[in-house]
């Protein structure tokens, strides 16, 4: 896939030359706590892993590191119709998140023409929420799901975005 530009951020397919940046910014329980499938501690081998999944994703599946000149920044990425990203939280209140998941949304629905997605937060994470909603996503129930970095199964908050309300959301931005 061809490397997203915002006016801040380049979102380009993942490196071999990442392995040490995801390791530094994951082996973090601050961030991984919020997340799902990733474990804490978060090791060499972890980054590796990561680094293979993504070479063998299915072919419709978005997986992009989130770069600011040579700094990784975090993750993002579209798998199964879900949208999915992490922070390094050095990062964390400058509107990269939204400025990435923005420019990854759009694409999906612009670019590949995508009907609608999915996504959804761990309750209590107050600024994945709040990009998700200002992104058009819709609430849809709670849920529950495992947690490798806690190591049990934490609640969550299901979201659905629709091709309609993100033209909605669009259209608010302008």
């Amino acid at each position: 896939m061809t490397p997203l530009l915002t006016r801040r951020l380049t979102m380009r397919p993942p490196q071999e030359t990442d392995a040490e940046s995801l390791v530094v910014a994951l082996n973090n329980l601050n961030v991984s706590r919020w997340t799902g499938r990733i474990p804490y501690p978060y090791g060499r081998a972890d980054a590796e892993a990561f680094l293979v999944h993504v070479r063998t994703k299915a072919e419709d599946a978005v997986v992009l590191i989130i770069t600011r000149g040579d700094e990784l920044l975090g993750c993002i990425g579209i798998e199964d119709g879900e949208l999915g990203y992490w922070l390094a939280e050095p990062y964390w209140g400058y509107g990269f998140g939204t400025e990435a998941a923005r420019a990854v949304v759009d694409h999906a629905f612009a670019q590949e023409g995508r009907d609608g997605l999915i996504a959804s937060y761990h309750i209590g994470n107050a600024a994945s929420r709040r990009i998700l909603l200002g992104l058009g996503f819709v609430e849809t129930g709670e849920g529950v799901a495992y947690s490798k970095a806690r190591g049990t199964e934490v609640a969550l908050m299901n979201l659905t975005l629709t091709r309609a309300d993100w033209e909605k959301a669009k259209e608010r931005r302008r």
